[in-house]
């Protein structure tokens, strides 16, 4: 594996030094700390070159975390452990208070076969029984709208039985609560990219009669690289949410932490993986369990699709092929029918030579 394909992802370089990332380790410090506890070097030393140092690099304060990566996620976000955090997030978000309940197992149509782009993906319910789905994608998916309303469909089947299962007779559709599907993703596919300037995009149904409605299915699509790529001079909280989950830069932390002292704790809690190598190298090897899983599953669905391309390519050059034959079939059709009034014509030509050397041969006798 390449160091700059997945471990330098989870533990990116830093663009900048800062105190806020806390203070530097020697890499000796780190290493000794690691070799105490045997099962944390047991992993350790199942790590690749690239990924040990990815590792130690972080344990030493010279490389970010991106905390995207689901083991990471949970950790940092996990409402037994921090009540408040996922539902402050989610309110700036939603712009409406919202209290996270717990975090659901996934159940239901998992679409297990598209994961090779997923890198988090948590479901919430609040505690008014709202269902949200967040999910971080490291590259979007084709047609993500079509795909998400397969996926908040499932959500609401899934709501649909467990208030049926739970309220017998007394099951009334009153009691559907909304769904929220969350999608950020740090590559977005090129629909986003027709919007340059929003970075944040949250679907309205509605009737076109104006008939009022209830909308259980809520979409919020957040491309980061876009996020990233406008100018935020004055930064909200849901602006400085996105770029803790986005960026590792120094300069944003430190700017986050001035306007919004309630993350410190956040980026604290970072800073303390640097210190406590065996709850990294866990986390840390679950997230490259995912990222593997989903690379070789991203590189078969890449193969499948060039050959798909190529079965495409091959078919119309044979399309091409035929329509070649056939205009050439044509051609010797004509050249055949060219050489077979040819012949007729020299076929005539002899009877008349034939017929004027007799004619000639009469006159010569006559002359005599």
């Amino acid at each position: 594996m390449q160091e700059n394909h997945v471990s330098s992802l989870i533990f990116p370089s830093l663009e900048s030094s800062s105190d806020i990332i806390g203070s530097t380790r020697l890499r000796q410090e780190v290493f000794e700390q690691i070799r105490e506890d045997p099962d944390a070097y047991a992993h350790y030393c199942r790590l690749s070159e690239d990924e040990r140092n990815a590792l130690i690099e972080f344990c030493m304060g010279n490389r970010g975390l991106q905390i995207t990566y689901d083991p990471f996620f949970r950790e940092i976000f996990h409402p037994l452990k921090h009540p408040t955090r996922l539902s402050r997030f989610l309110s700036a978000l939603l712009g409406q208070s919202v209290t996270v309940q717990t975090i659901l197992p996934r159940e239901g149509i998992q679409l297990s076969n598209e994961s090779s782009l997923m890198i988090m993906d948590v479901l919430v319910q609040t505690s008014d029984g709202t269902l949200i789905n967040v999910e971080m994608q490291k590259i979007g998916y084709a047609f993500p709208i079509e795909r998400t309303f397969c996926y908040g469909s499932d959500l609401l089947v899934r709501q649909y039985a467990n208030l049926r299962e739970e309220l017998k007779n007394y099951f009334s559709y009153v009691y559907m609560r909304p769904v929220y599907v969350i999608v950020l993703m740090e590559k977005s596919p090129g629909i986003f990219h027709e919007k340059p300037d929003s970075y944040i995009h949250h679907s309205n149904f509605q009737f076109d009669s104006g008939l009022p409605t209830k909308n259980l299915l809520n979409f919020i699509y957040i491309p980061l690289d876009i996020f990233l790529n406008i100018p935020h001079n004055e930064l909200t909280e849901l602006d400085a949410w996105l770029y803790f989950l986005s960026s590792s830069n120094p300069l944003h932390i430190q700017q986050i932490i001035e306007k919004y002292p309630f993350f410190k704790e956040l980026y604290q809690d970072i800073i303390n993986f640097r210190f406590h190598p065996k709850e990294l190298i866990f986390m840390y090897s679950e997230a490259l369990a995912i990222a593997d899983r989903n690379t070789i599953k991203y590189m078969i669905d890449e193969l499948k699709q060039e050959l798909k391309e190529t079965e495409s390519e091959l078919s119309e050059k044979n399309a091409a092929l035929y329509k070649l034959d056939a205009a050439l079939a044509e051609k010797d059709a004509a050249l055949s029918k060219k050489d077979a009034a040819l012949s007729e014509k020299d076929a005539a030509l002899s009877e008349k030579d034939a017929e004027i050397a007799r004619l000639t041969a009469l006159l010569a006798q006559y002359n005599n």
